[in-house]
């Protein structure tokens, strides 16, 4: 009798197993689909990675596709609904911070933003666009001096970014130091910015 149990719990573990795989198995195959779809074709590739989703509801790929997908589309909340998710199953996942944090700037949420960046960069901080993202949202929070710090470590990293040179001279704008500013969009003017020449004649005569 006891061995007619264990025989039976064994083969429905077994069936369970099975069943969980081919979901799985399954799932992948929607997720890959989804990824051979062309940039023109995300709508189809959305519903692909909703299916491999409803199909495995733990399956992160496909959260971090669809959320990625949704970021292209610029439907910015849907992807930061669905890095969200993703991060609720891995939240080690830090490239979903990063990303979940472009989006929340385009939607002018910048404490969020801000939050998810400082995640990020405790963890991965030796490329200097996160430092620019983060700048941008402590600007917009009215933090200059802690963005100037970061546009420091960005030109730190990459000395040719543009987009720091102007941020950067906004926000020692901020702080009242004019000449600083106006030095820094000279800089970003010279390197190509063409709406350094306005500022300049408006500000820095």
């Amino acid at each position: 009798m006891i061995l007619s149990k264990i025989l039976f719990l064994f083969t429905v573990l077994s069936l369970l197993l099975s069943a969980n795989l081919s979901y799985s198995q399954t799932a992948e195959k929607y997720n890959k689909m989804g990824q051979s779809m062309s940039w023109d074709q995300r709508d189809r590739a959305i519903e692909y990675y909703k299916k491999a989703i409803e199909l495995s509801p733990d399956y992160a790929p496909a959260y971090y596709n669809l959320a990625f997908a949704y970021q292209e589309e610029q439907q910015y909340k849907d992807a930061i609904k669905y890095y969200s998710k993703l991060l609720e199953l891995d939240p080690n996942m830090y490239v979903a911070y990063y990303a979940r944090a472009i989006c929340e700037i385009e939607i002018l949420d910048y404490k969020a933003a801000l939050a998810d960046l400082n995640i990020y960069i405790n963890h991965k901080s030796d490329s200097p666009f996160p430092y620019g993202f983060r700048a941008e949202a402590k600007r917009a929070l009215g933090d200059y001096k802690g963005a100037i710090e970061d546009y420091n470590k960005t030109l730190e990293l990459d000395p040719e970014n543009i987009p720091s040179y102007v941020g950067r001279a906004l926000s020692e704008f901020g702080l009242g130091q004019t000449q600083a500013g106006c030095k820094d969009m000279k800089k970003a003017g010279d390197m190509g910015y063409i709406l350094a020449a306005n500022f300049l004649k408006k500000y820095c005569n």
